[in-house]
């Protein structure tokens, strides 16, 4: 009876390593909502250094965390090093480049980068000569992290967290289509997790300057086609951007440089994954706004809009470079 109990209870022991092992192939992330009252949730709580909470954009559309000085803690290791760095929206970030470890406050389980990683210490935020009145960082917002993969300094976090959480994340913010979810991210990808969605490939990039070891993809490079009203398609590379407030793309037939009109069917289609979304286009940022625009930043493409994302959960790979889509 006593060997039957000792044995039982080092069973209890390996099923409960084995399970903390196996839930530590993902964690969960949470997201908040925007402070502009929109409804969408494209921010996430971070801690840089040591430092108090802060949050920051999540933005799929640009790589690397970039946070205001005020914000990281006392054990961020600063260099001599400037780095800008701007956005299609006309910010332009200048600073310096550190190097800190990076926590997620909030996540189960717990989720933090092993070692110091490179990130960019912003000192001021400036806009670009053509674009003078842009739209800066709202109150409340420390930063921006950038979770593509293209190869920069200051490169992905998600992609530098230990083990398995490392190879990819999902977001989960699909608020439309599922009334009541409380939004998040995924980090570490599993055949579990991704079960249901249907992927098409990023391009790859060259190796540059992201850390060793670590792939670089061209998360611009996922073939789109938009169409307006059952018309002509336009196609071409396009980024799925949770930081972007309006979709952009050129259709034949159809005017640069203008607006979407209000009550036109606009619809995404990635023929690759089988992926087929029609909008209502209104006047409305981060859910139906839309404008005519030819193939644009760096590298140039389409831009899908943060709207997706409220009706998708879509899926980021960092191992195999593609990105999926699922539906409720």
């Amino acid at each position: 009876m006593v060997l039957g109990r000792a044995f039982a209870a080092l069973l209890g022991v390996m099923m409960l390593g084995a399970g903390a092992a196996q839930a530590q192939d993902s964690a969960r992330i949470p997201l908040q909502d925007r402070p502009d009252g929109s409804g969408f949730a494209n921010f996430v709580t971070v801690a840089v250094g040591g430092g108090a909470a802060h949050q920051v954009l999540l933005d799929t559309g640009s790589t690397g965390l970039r946070i205001l000085a005020s914000a990281v803690g006392p054990d961020v290791r600063l260099t001599n090093i400037p780095v800008t760095y701007s956005y299609t929206s006309g910010n332009v970030l200048h600073g310096v480049l550190g190097y800190a470890k990076v926590s997620f406050p909030g996540s189960n389980p717990a989720v933090a980068t092993e070692t110091e990683i490179a990130i960019q210490v912003v000192q001021s935020v400036g806009c670009k000569a053509e674009k003078p009145n842009c739209p800066g960082w709202r109150w409340g917002q420390a930063g921006v992290m950038g979770v593509g993969y293209l190869p920069v300094n200051a490169f992905n976090p998600l992609a530098q967290l230990g083990g398995n959480l490392g190879n990819g994340f999902i977001v989960v913010s699909d608020d439309l289509a599922r009334p009541g979810l409380s939004p998040h991210l995924i980090v570490g990808l599993t055949a579990a997790n991704t079960a249901g969605f249907r992927f098409a490939p990023f391009d790859r990039e060259p190796d540059g300057r992201q850390p060793k070891g670590l792939k670089a993809w061209n998360t611009k490079s996922v073939q789109t086609c938009f169409s307006v009203d059952g018309g002509p398609e336009g196609c071409n590379g396009t980024v799925f951007d949770t930081g972007a407030a309006s979709g952009s793309f050129e259709v034949p037939n159809r005017p640069v440089g203008r607006r979407v009109r209000p009550g036109s069917v606009v619809t995404t289609r990635v023929p690759q994954a089988g992926m087929t979304l029609s909008v209502v286009a209104g006047r409305s940022a981060w859910l139906n706004r839309y404008r005519y625009e030819p193939p644009h930043g760096v590298p140039l493409g389409f831009n899908a809009g943060g709207m997706v994302f409220r009706r998708y959960e879509i899926a980021f790979d960092a191992v195999q470079g593609r990105i999926g889509f699922k539906a409720p």
